[in-house]
């Protein structure tokens, strides 16, 4: 009995196997067929013909597709272009802005020196008058002449000091002009 069964199941997966490979020479021989008839009959060809025009349509479309991209990358470029000019005639106006600040303020500094000279000049006008009275009068001692003459040139080195600034002052002003 034994031997009984071991003959079916090897007759049964013989079968088995028989039929799978025709199973699948069927399918391969049916694929190529089915190529090899698509590619020669008529019907096809007229269908292939609006194909190759649709595909000739899309040549049209894809240049005039193109055409419209190299327009908008023109339309772009020229956009950021304008708006690199826009930017460096910002920044040129803000650096003009600046300079002007910068010259305002240098001839606000020179009209404060140019006022404290002359208020230390009418100082020292004032000091050298009082020297000159109290000297004529002949109240002073030599060391309180020699005090007064202190004050005075103390008074003539400040003055010569913002007089210095004041040409300092006048030369940055006249190289922020130029």
């Amino acid at each position: 009995m034994n031997i009984k069964l071991f003959f079916t199941v090897v007759l049964l997966s013989s079968f088995q196997l028989f039929f799978a490979q025709d199973t699948k020479t069927d399918t391969i021989k049916l694929t190529t067929k089915t190529t090899i008839t698509t590619v020669t009959t008529i019907k096809d060809t007229i269908k292939i013909a609006p194909v190759v025009a649709a595909k000739l349509a899309t040549n049209e479309e894809k240049e005039a597709l193109k055409k419209e991209a190299k327009t908008l990358k023109d339309k772009i470029k020229s956009e950021k272009k304008a708006i690199r000019e826009a930017n460096k005639i910002e920044k040129e106006q803000k650096a003009f802005d600046k300079r002007q600040d910068k010259i305002l303020s240098s001839e606000k500094s020179i009209s404060k020196i140019k006022t404290k000279i002359s208020d230390e000049e009418r100082d020292l006008i004032k000091l050298k008058e009082k020297f000159e009275q109290k000297k004529s009068k002949g109240k002073l001692s030599s060391t309180e002449i020699e005090k007064e003459n202190i004050k005075i040139s103390k008074r003539q080195i400040k003055i010569n000091k913002l007089e210095g600034d004041l040409d300092k002052a006048e030369e940055k002003l006249h190289k922020m002009r130029d």
